[in-house]
């Protein structure tokens, strides 16, 4: 954080520094979303090393049947959470930056106590749910519906259709209980203000559903540089709450992946190097 320190040794951001950063780890992540997405799809050489094709991919082991269809339920429900934040009227970058924040602490929590090993949450968890969630009083009731009802467009990878699986909102309405339905999964008590967890009538497709959440990720970043046009909107507090956003991103979407892929490279480069060896030696002998 030396970068955002002034010359003058104040401890406020500098926003020029501010400015700068946003836009180059937005632009390195944007990046890296569609590189990830590109991989899921067989188009490119994972780093010149590998190329993937889909049943490469499923022949993962941490894309076992029951565990992959659990992982995109997650997903989606990330993505189906996101377009509520996007298409906020927020005021400034801050507003936009805390909503999203709020978003993927409120995912990581979700997926801590649904994990994608398709494992239940433990019974001290369960135990501590209903205090975990508690809200006010005043919350509204939530409502239920199928998947039908809201329409997932699980046949495509279009950005605008999983924006429209939830609609425009403003920045009051992004802070209720936006639940489009109660999900069976969830426990007494839990409750999200920027999640949506509706019940699934049947497990998407994770490959479809990853390519509409990279797209939507990427809608996110180019906001936030819309957001942040110059160096004087960054006032107070930007720089700090896009770091804790960026962070949850990344540890929640890239890290995992990367290191699968990096795990699955590993191993069959070094069956490569083994079979290439045979065939060598098979010449000399």
């Amino acid at each position: 954080m030396n970068q955002y320190i002034q010359s003058n040794g104040s401890s406020q951001p500098n926003p020029g520094a501010t400015y700068q950063h946003i836009h180059d780890m937005a632009a390195k992540r944007m990046s890296t979303i569609d590189y990830l997405r590109k991989t899921h799809e067989g188009r490119v050489y994972w780093f010149n090393t590998l190329l993937f094709s889909r049943n490469d991919i499923n022949r993962l082991p941490s894309f076992e049947p029951k565990r992959l269809a659990k992982r995109a339920t997650n997903l989606l429900i990330l993505g189906l959470s996101l377009p509520s934040i996007l298409d906020s009227n927020a005021s400034g970058p801050l507003d936009f930056l805390r909503a999203l924040n709020a978003l993927l602490l409120e995912f990581e929590t979700y997926q801590q106590v649904h994990p994608s090993d398709g494992s239940g949450a433990s019974s001290l968890s369960r135990a501590k749910i209903p205090q975990m969630f508690k809200r006010s009083t005043t919350t509204k009731a939530r409502r239920t519906s199928s998947a039908t009802d809201i329409g997932l467009p699980f046949g495509g990878s279009d950005q605008s259709d999983l924006k429209a699986m939830v609609g425009s909102s403003n920045s009051a309405a992004a802070a209720s209980t936006i639940n489009l339905a109660a999900s069976e999964d969830l426990l007494p008590g839990e409750e999200y203000s920027y999640l949506v967890t509706p019940s699934l009538p049947f497990d998407p497709d994770f490959f479809e559903v990853f390519a509409a959440l990279c797209d939507v990720l990427i809608d996110c970043y180019v906001r936030i540089t819309n957001l942040v046009s110059s160096p004087e909107k960054c006032g107070p507090g930007v720089a700090e709450v896009f770091t804790k956003a960026d962070a949850r991103l990344r540890k929640v979407i890239v890290a995992g992946i990367v290191k699968e892929f990096e795990d699955a490279t590993r191993y069959g480069v070094k069956g490569e190097v083994a079979g290439i060896g045979k065939v060598v030696l098979g010449g000399l002998i």
